[in-house]
């Protein structure tokens, strides 16, 4: 008997996997890739751009000095702000309703902006940046809406603390649905972040994350990773950036974001999420154990029928026309079980 219903076993069930993941916004790069991530037990996310929208916005507005009102906070910020290609002059731009700049611009990267603006001097950044500049700050400001996940941007005009602009990342929608559908299928979730301790606890609360590592570097993350594999865990890395190409390399399967994601994240990956939404990541890892629960069940079938039919026709049961009928027979209920997986749908996580 030819062992045609084996041969198609598995390959007919990874190209209707795959075909089934590309109707929902998947690119899975190979049928491999798709069999791991049958066997995950722990999904480690990136937060920035993965569980976050990767877009800031302000979040809160204070006025430091009775001169100054929340308006009028936000619009010197904004001015000073206008040619800044920062995300967190993007978000303070977004936020004002003026188009006016200054008329003198200087950055000093990573700290702050020192502008002018109709005779009156301005500087916007970090509490070191204005302290270095002679301003006095409450720095337990600053703390208090780190402790909420916050970034915070201080304003001084002519020397005096005017104001401060916090500036948030947003959740995702679907990120908290998603963490607890995981949950509900036993797959553990974790939190591995550059950002400081205090914005990454907020994040993990919101998203339902219990485990979170912080302040960390690329290797670290590696290094994390590792550490989950060599304990018996299989790990799912999602990330977006290039701080998470290592780490992505390193997991035993990988998903880029394919929409804000870095061409080296999603070079990196084995599926791409081509709209960014992490809310088909547990149907994922269902699809691919039900794609491995298929490949079993054609095997063992395909088995099954060619070892009945050798002995039927070494008994003389079987001729050579009712032989072939069964050999065909068999591999036409191999497609058509494989097939059952494009008619699988994702409920969503509502």
């Amino acid at each position: 008997m030819c062992p045609c219903a084996f041969i198609l076993a598995t390959p007919t069930a990874i190209m209707a996997g795959i075909g089934n993941a590309t109707r929902y916004g998947m690119i899975v790069k190979s049928g491999e890739a798709l069999q791991r991530f049958g066997t995950i037990d722990t999904v480690a996310f990136d937060k920035t751009g993965t569980l976050t929208c990767g877009k800031l916005s302000v979040v809160d507005i204070r006025a430091l000095s009775p001169e100054f009102t929340r308006d009028a906070v936000l619009t010197l910020a904004a001015v000073a702000e206008a040619r800044s290609e920062h995300p967190i002059g993007q978000a303070i731009r977004t936020a004002a309703s003026t188009a006016e700049q200054a008329s003198a611009y200087m950055v000093t990267p990573g700290k702050g902006i020192a502008a002018a603006y109709k005779g009156r001097r301005l500087l916007l950044g970090k509490a070191d940046f204005l302290k270095e500049q002679g301003i006095a700050l409450d720095a337990a400001l600053a703390d208090a809406y780190g402790e909420q996940g916050a970034t915070v941007v201080f304003l001084a005009v002519d020397g005096k603390a005017a104001g401060l602009a916090a500036l948030s990342d947003t959740l995702r929608e679907s990120a908290a649905p998603m963490v607890r559908t995981l949950q509900n299928m036993h797959v553990a979730s974790i939190l591995l972040t550059g950002d400081n301790p205090a914005a990454a606890q907020h994040m993990a609360a919101k998203a339902g994350v219990s485990a979170v590592r912080s302040g960390l570097l690329p290797q670290d993350k590696q290094r994390i990773i590792r550490e989950y594999q060599q304990a018996g865990h299989r790990v799912c890395m999602i990330g977006d950036g290039i701080n998470d190409a290592v780490a992505l390399r390193t997991a035993d399967a990988a998903i880029a974001m394919g929409g804000i994601g870095s061409d080296i994240a999603i070079e990196s990956s084995d599926v791409v999420l081509v709209q960014d939404d992490i809310s088909r990541v547990p149907y994922l890892l269902s699809l691919s154990r039900n794609v491995l629960q298929k490949i079993q069940a054609n095997i063992i079938i395909s088995l099954f029928l060619n070892a009945l039919a050798t002995i039927l026709a070494a008994t003389g049961v079987l001729n050579a026309v009712t032989g072939a009928l069964v050999h065909n027979a068999g591999s036409v209920f191999v497609v058509l079980n494989s097939l059952f997986l494009l008619s699988v749908k994702d409920t969503g996580w509502q």
